[in-house]
């Protein structure tokens, strides 16, 4: 697909699993250009990794963050800020370091690119997705997790009134997705796991949400809207 005659560029971070991985093969195979990132090394990526640019960063690390703010240049129609980390377990199993991984991973990076990747997105009047969680509302036994998906939504509503006119903010907040990161968050798998939205279906729906010409900043892609969004991209 085109923008103005020119191929669309994309930014998605978490780019190497999951929703992220899911969203960069979707955006590659519909045409798009794309810069992805993520914290596995380029050599550990699947083999059937789509052919984009790419760069390792671990977005804990300010340095980090800074060095990918620096490799998008130019213009800029998307960026998806779907990066982030949580543990399955209370609060008092927490520790130190953990505590400020997840809350920079999931709130203080994304706060630190969107106030980099403005002007790219202004000049253009692009869209801005920041990927949460339904957890928002608060999980127990995550509430860390819970408590920076919050934040990110709180912060969203905010950018969505300041950009009005300039740019385009959506929160896109998916609900349990069967990607690997429950398990590497310390969550046994059950029979609850049989029920988990697909990434691939998960991964549409967001898009379709982040192009959306109408509606509020906050979407939330559940069962139903997974199911309306197959129903009519199979009519169309």
């Amino acid at each position: 697909m085109k923008h103005h005659g020119q191929q669309r560029r994309y930014l998605v971070t978490g780019a190497s699993s999951g929703i992220g991985l899911a969203l960069v093969r979707r955006l590659v195979l519909r045409g798009d250009a794309v810069l992805s990132t993520g914290r596995r090394a380029a050599a550990d990526l699947p083999a059937d990794f789509p052919d984009c640019s790419y760069l390792q960063a671990d977005l804990v690390a300010p340095a980090s963050v800074a060095m990918l703010a620096r490799w998008v240049t130019g213009r800029l129609d998307g960026a998806i800020l779907n990066a982030d980390v949580g543990y399955f377990r209370p609060l008092e199993a927490e520790t130190a370091e953990d505590i400020a991984a997840v809350i920079v991973t999931n709130f203080t990076a994304p706060v630190a690119l969107a106030h980099a990747l403005y002007p790219a997105l202004a000049a253009t009047k692009r869209r801005l997705g920041l990927v949460g969680s339904v957890a928002r509302k608060g999980t127990a036994r995550m509430p860390l997790y819970a408590a920076s998906k919050a934040a990110i939504d709180g912060f969203g509503r905010a950018l969505a009134a300041e950009w009005r006119g300039r740019a385009t903010m959506r929160v896109l907040h998916p609900g349990p997705t069967a990607t690997r990161m429950a398990v590497r968050a310390g969550r046994t798998p059950d029979l609850a796991d049989r029920l988990m939205l697909p990434p691939d279906a998960v991964e549409a729906a967001l898009l379709a949400a982040l192009d959306a010409s109408r509606g509020g900043f906050r979407r939330n892609v559940s069962y139903q809207q997974v199911a309306m969004h197959r129903l009519f991209r199979g009519c169309a």
